[in-house]
């Protein structure tokens, strides 16, 4: 959960020289508090980042003092213990030390180094994630025996078409034992079965949920809970450092640019629609009164057409804004959708062409006719920004990619996707690196305030990643320059609002 900063964190960036304290919780699989590891500790590194399901990672040293510090079962160094992180500053004012949660890690790796004058063991930790994406565990179990095969053969995994996807991440959750959560809702049901192997993690279960819409993420906060959510575009968000705190706490700027990466235009190919046997296609279409129909004897009535049922037919003319869609004349004629549940713009449908669609039921009165697209899904986006140094408009010419994205399913998710893609390989390539004073509580995907010392133009910037070592109390981290022109920030404002 987003940490809530106070007066009382900014006074103490306030104060210059931080005293600076470490704790280290040594905890149970429960996550019940069994010893402290601090004292032991000489030296130790600490980071967040923003691409890795893996958001955070620890590192450190420590002296071993007795056997209790050598790898085994009932020992402080062993598979089933936990580390609990605190960072802490002493305030000048109260004189007492604040303490910041940084995060819950597992043991990844260790290394013992001995000589005449020192017994070390340096540690990898990584945080829950590592549970659950195979680096610890995670791994799917068998689903037990098919039918008609030997008694070692088991079922895959599979997430069936139409499932709520909230509610597919959070029954996959329970099963992992996860009991802390936050999950926002993406309120779109999963597009097609998903199908998963036995020897899959549960990280695989949710990269494959999470990739069939654009700009979604799911990781571990400081706190040790799950969180779901959209990739935020920190919009509405606050500053939670201004520039003037900001100037009082930089040590150092760098400014790098490269131009490698770039790209301004970016296409995005989906999954290749394939009928199936419960499927149709109608060879011929009739428009009137901007409505579709097509002819099917299988159907009586809209209720013996089958939900998530695709249907695909040949365009008689270019659509108007807003059609319908009819089968042997029913009453009343549906609405036709784009894949975001939007009506569809004029011209969206092109005469003489074919297009796949998917029935579905919203609601017990309510359905609608969704557009997949053409027999391959399809998106291009291209970034027209005049705030972005790298838009067609200002660089004056395309700088293109073609991604292959097989897991989308319809238009709309190719372009919302190729759309997120050109924000990363635009705005988020716009950067600067500042060492700082510690903020222990700051995290990646937040915003600040800052003036750039080489050009002295203030803007806001949003946090990519960010690194520190206890001892040194400075910290460096990677920001990317917020702009509201993109149509990435302000078009997922305006969608949210549909």
């Amino acid at each position: 959960m987003a940490y809530e900063v106070t007066q009382k964190d900014l006074d103490l960036l306030k104060q210059g020289t931080q005293e600076i304290y470490l704790k280290v919780e040594l905890m149970d699989s429960t996550f019940k508090t069994l010893d402290s590891l601090e004292g032991q500790i000489i030296n130790d590194s600490y980071s967040q980042d923003s691409e890795s399901i893996q958001r955070r990672s620890y590192q450190f040293d420590l002296v071993v003092l007795n056997s209790s510090f050598i790898i085994g079962k009932d020992k402080k160094i062993w598979l089933d213990k936990r580390l609990r992180v605190f960072y802490g500053i002493k305030s000048v004012k109260t004189k007492e030390i604040i303490w910041y949660q940084l995060g819950v890690f597992c043991y990844l790796s260790m290394k013992y180094s001995f000589s005449n004058t020192e017994k070390k063991l340096s540690v990898s930790c990584g945080d829950l994630m590592s549970l659950y994406d195979g680096t610890l565990n995670g791994h799917l179990h068998g689903y037990g025996s098919s039918n008609n095969t030997p008694d070692y053969a088991v079922q895959n995994l599979t997430i069936p078409a139409g499932e709520d996807i909230r509610a597919s991440v959070i029954a996959t959750m329970k099963e992992a034992g996860i009991e802390k959560y936050i999950v926002e809702d993406i309120g779109k049901p999963i597009p097609y079965d998903l199908t998963f192997a036995t020897g899959s993690t549960y990280a695989d279960i949710w990269q494959k949920i999470r990739d069939l819409y654009d700009s979604w993420e799911f990781y571990f906060d400081a706190d040790g809970t799950f969180i779901w959510r959209q990739i935020p575009t920190c919009l509405e968000d606050p500053v939670i450092l201004n520039d003037t705190v900001m100037q009082n706490i930089v040590v150092n700027e760098n400014a790098d640019s490269k131009f490698d990466g770039i790209y301004n235009v970016t296409e995005v190919w989906g999954k290749v629609l394939t009928l199936e046997q419960e499927d149709r296609y109608a060879e011929t279409s009739s428009y009137t009164n901007n409505t579709y129909g097509i002819n099917l004897s299988m159907y009586t009535a809209w209720d013996s057409v089958d939900n998530l049922t695709q249907l695909a037919f040949k365009a008689s003319d270019d659509n108007l804004a807003a059609p319908n869609f009819t089968i042997n004349n029913f009453s009343p004629a549906i609405p036709i959708y784009d894949g975001d549940g939007n009506p569809l713009k004029p011209g969206v449908l092109k005469k003489d062409n074919i297009y796949v669609f998917r029935y579905r039921r919203l609601t017990p009165d309510q359905t609608a006719l969704f557009l997949l697209g053409q027999f391959q899904c399809y998106g291009r986006y291209v970034e027209e920004s005049p705030d972005c140094p790298y838009s067609v408009k200002n660089i004056g010419y395309e700088i293109s990619q073609s991604v292959d994205y097989g897991n989308l399913s319809d238009d709309a998710a190719c372009y919302n996707q190729a759309e997120y893609l050109t924000y990363k390989s635009t705005a988020m390539l716009d950067t600067i690196n500042l060492s700082t004073l510690v903020v222990p509580w700051l995290e990646v995907n937040t915003k600040l305030e800052y003036t750039p010392r080489y050009n002295k133009e203030t803007s806001q910037y949003i946090v990519k990643n960010l690194s520190w070592s206890t001892g040194d109390g400075t910290m460096s981290m990677t920001l990317y320059k917020f702009l509201e022109s993109y149509s990435y920030v302000y078009g997922r404002k305006k969608k949210g609002a549909n």
